[in-house]
């Protein structure tokens, strides 16, 4: 089936309620392990690199396998920049083949987060590329007291901010973060219901690891169409790269990838799971 924009993926989602995952990848191990679980269990995918990691890897070799990955992969799959902060990281994206671009605006002013992904939509969308936008701020909190109300969009100023930039899909803040803090995530459902019914493009989640299985139901019930999960995959690698050397130190490094895939593997198959999107590819 392979490449897609994510604008058609999120919008059967959308219409039949239930969430892509959007996972972001940092090696061939980790690609390779996010495609095979999407074909294993016949899911549609949103491939993702953060531009962050741009200064941390050869991302014009990943790039090009992630392509190539997508066009051979046998469920539909979209190719996303996550985060992009900057021109240059999102005409980079679009220049390796990639069909959809977010660029995060979260921490300017309404207004020239506005006035830049509006820019940024004219651009992608002329070339047949979906633009994913984020309003509202999805942090790294260190604790819950740091979510109130103020971090919440406001269904009012999202409706405006689809209106002029003409996004695809609206990143929102509704007592999601990105990372991991102490304590459970506590989603306002309320608030999120009432973006659902302000705008009419599909909502996403960032910061979407470790919810319940119902909180998961309940975000996709409320308008969520697609869930970031990335951090939550870095440590599991981590976790079970670690694991393998304490019980066998001598492990060659050819070995230590494959555990590292199955690991990776195993936390995108338990989040697949929840989002209803089991043989969902169209």
């Amino acid at each position: 089936m392979a490449l897609v924009t994510m604008h058609e993926l999120l919008q059967d989602a959308r219409k039949r309620k239930y969430a892509v995952g959007g996972f972001n990848v940092f090696n061939f191990e980790t690609l390779g392990a996010v495609v095979e679980v999407a074909e294993e269990l016949k899911t549609p995918l949103v491939l993702g690199i953060p531009e962050r990691l741009f200064k941390f890897v050869d991302v014009d070799t990943l790039g090009a396998a992630m392509v190539r990955a997508a066009q051979k992969a046998s469920v539909p799959v979209a190719l996303h920049l996550d985060h992009g902060h900057t021109y240059e990281g999102i005409m980079k994206a679009i220049r390796w083949g990639f069909t959809s671009v977010m660029f995060d605006g979260s921490s300017l002013s309404f207004s020239e987060n506005l006035k830049r992904t509006k820019e940024i939509s004219r651009i992608a969308h002329s070339l047949g590329i979906s633009v994913e936008g984020e309003l509202g701020y999805v942090g790294c909190y260190d604790s819950l007291r740091d979510l109130n109300e103020d971090n919440l969009v406001k269904p009012e100023m999202a409706a405006d901010f689809v209106d002029k930039t003409g996004v695809d899909a609206l990143a929102v803040a509704v007592g999601n973060n990105h990372g991991a803090y102490r304590g459970a995530p506590k989603l306002n459902f309320s608030r999120l219901s009432e973006l659902s019914a302000a705008v009419q493009v599909p909502l996403v989640m960032h910061g979407g690891a470790r919810l319940t299985r119902d909180e998961y139901r309940n975000s996709i019930q409320s308008g969520i169409t697609k869930i970031n999960i990335a951090t939550d995959m870095s440590q599991a690698a981590a976790e079970r790269l670690k694991a393998e050397l304490a019980k066998n130190p001598n492990a060659n490094y050819i070995h230590l990838m494959s555990v590292v895939k199955k690991g990776v593997k195993d936390s995108v198959r338990k989040y697949m799971l929840c989002f209803d999107c089991i043989s969902k590819a169209i």
